[in-house]
């Protein structure tokens, strides 16, 4: 959401200001041809309103109205106000007149951080003030938390119910570390007290040294020498998480 004044605020979509929309007829769009709009009053202050991927970096991003900073500041517009991204982006650079205002709510845990608007003040010319202004009161938050240390199931709840929380805020706790214990997060989700965690991510390994392991005459020490044989410089990572799996089965 955005909220501009001018010098004379009741002019803003009259004489004093211009404001153009860009948009595009299909959900993916590849070439907009955005660079070819033209400003018919420079002595005005033009606002530009799209939506689109600002410097897209991989496939998916140039499908969807891929749009160049560089492009976008030749056109001469004193504002240009983006939509797509549910991220702000407002302070990259100084005198940032290219702007992402974001969502003015989160909806989940790939919408991070603070939402709300952007308000600004427009005189031709002259440079350009805005500020981020949130609106939602909650927000989703990620922590991590290492559980090395932690020897069971009982302790680690008792850890996550300890966890500093603030009231208007949802957590998504990511476990990393070794662990000493099998761990069902939808199991220990369900047991904890503290209801602004909402999900649980396990990226533990297993706390075993396989090297050691490989060398018992026992079953578990046969297929981890069996599989550490397998592997590759491609294929490490593939490898050491079967042998987890295979282990916890066992």
């Amino acid at each position: 959401m955005y909220i501009f004044l001018t010098k004379n605020f009741g002019k803003v979509f009259g004489a004093e200001a211009d404001i153009y929309g860009f948009g595009f007829d299909n959900f993916y769009k590849q070439n907009s041809n955005i660079n070819e709009t033209k400003i018919e009053n420079p002595s005005k202050i033009n606002i530009l309103i799209t939506h689109g991927t600002l410097d897209g970096e991989n496939k998916e991003d140039m499908q969807y109205n891929p749009l160049s900073k560089r492009e976008l500041k030749a056109l001469g517009f004193d504002y240009i106000a983006l939509g797509h991204i549910h991220k702000p982006y407002y302070k990259e650079e100084r005198d940032q007149r290219i702007v992402y205002s974001g969502s003015t709510i989160s909806l989940g845990f790939d919408e991070l951080g603070s939402h709300g608007m952007i308000v600004g003040n427009i005189e031709k010319d002259k440079k350009l003030e805005i500020a981020f202004v949130p609106i939602d009161k909650t927000e989703f938050v990620e922590t991590i938390l290492d559980i090395t240390e932690i020897i069971s199931k009982e302790e680690l709840i008792e850890k996550l119910n300890d966890v500093g929380i603030e009231e208007n805020k949802y957590y998504k706790i990511i476990l990393t570390g070794a662990r000493n214990f099998e761990i069902n997060t939808y199991e220990i989700l369900r047991l904890i007290e503290n209801k602004n965690i909402i999900k649980l991510k396990d990226n533990t390994k297993l706390k075993v040294n396989l090297e050691e392991l490989a060398k018992e005459k026992s079953l578990k020490g046969i297929f981890v020498k069996n599989m550490l044989e397998k592997i590759t410089i491609d294929n490490e990572e593939e490898i050491i998480k079967a042998i987890e799996i295979g282990l916890e089965a066992m």
